[in-house]
């Protein structure tokens, strides 16, 4: 599944005492390319992420179909391979990725979640915070989607994150970074200021908390709050 964020879907037998792990990718091209920086952030957290566990392993992108370039070029910045379709003479073959620099990653996940923002504002009259709070407003009155439901969880964690901080930044300004110290769900977190230094916030995992426990007081809104009110 392209947005299951927490798991790692194929490890193989390891080469030369190195896993080797496959992360998959069903869509079409023009679903992929629908939802450009969605696709990105989350191409880059799935071959990010087993690093956090396994930092030499050789990690795989299996796309059902030819992907868009941009995909491409995120899933390799993460030091991985694309493999296409059926042909998996990419695994067999000696693996010479490499991760990229963490300020051009840091460039590309700033990019991918203002577009998937940018695309969220489009077809609302809202600021990032109201949008955020009419979004939250919306799960209370219609259902939180079940962890089992990858697409929709998923989605709504990448979602609620990306507004969180984008709605912070608008305010007292802030980034996003890949944190290779993160203990979170993902490897990014949001870099910004609390009273009078520097600090960073967990602002995916305070939406995966959120929808989790279906609200339960934990909504990224009143975190955004609190980080802005507490700017230096």
């Amino acid at each position: 599944m392209y947005i299951s964020l927490d798991r790692i879907d194929v490890q193989l037998s390891p080469r030369d005492g190195k896993p080797r792990l496959i992360q998959t990718d069903h869509r079409l091209a023009s679903e992929v390319a629908e939802r450009p920086g969605l696709s990105t952030i989350a191409a880059l957290i799935r071959c990010l992420n087993p690093r956090r566990m396994y930092p030499d392993a050789e990690v795989f992108y299996s796309c059902a179909h030819e992907p868009p370039a941009f995909l491409r070029e995120a899933v390799m910045l993460c030091g991985a391979a694309v493999v296409v379709g059926d042909d998996l003479s990419v695994v067999e073959r000696p693996f010479h990725g490499r991760v990229g620099d963490a300020e051009e990653i840091d460039r590309v996940a700033n990019a991918a979640l203002d577009g998937l923002v940018g695309a969220l504002l489009s077809d609302s009259t809202s600021s990032e915070f109201g949008l955020l709070v009419k979004r939250e407003a919306a799960l209370f009155r219609d259902g939180f989607p079940s962890e089992d439901d990858d697409v929709r969880f998923w989605t709504a964690v990448l979602e609620l994150g990306a507004l969180a901080g984008s709605a912070v930044r608008m305010a007292k300004a802030g980034s996003w970074f890949y944190d290779r110290e993160a203990i979170g769900t993902t490897p990014f977190n949001f870099r910004c200021s609390f009273d009078r230094g520097p600090a960073t916030a967990n602002l995916f995992g305070k939406a995966v908390k959120f929808l989790r426990a279906c609200g339960g007081g934990d909504e990224p809104s009143a975190l955004v709050k609190l980080l802005v009110a507490k700017a230096s």
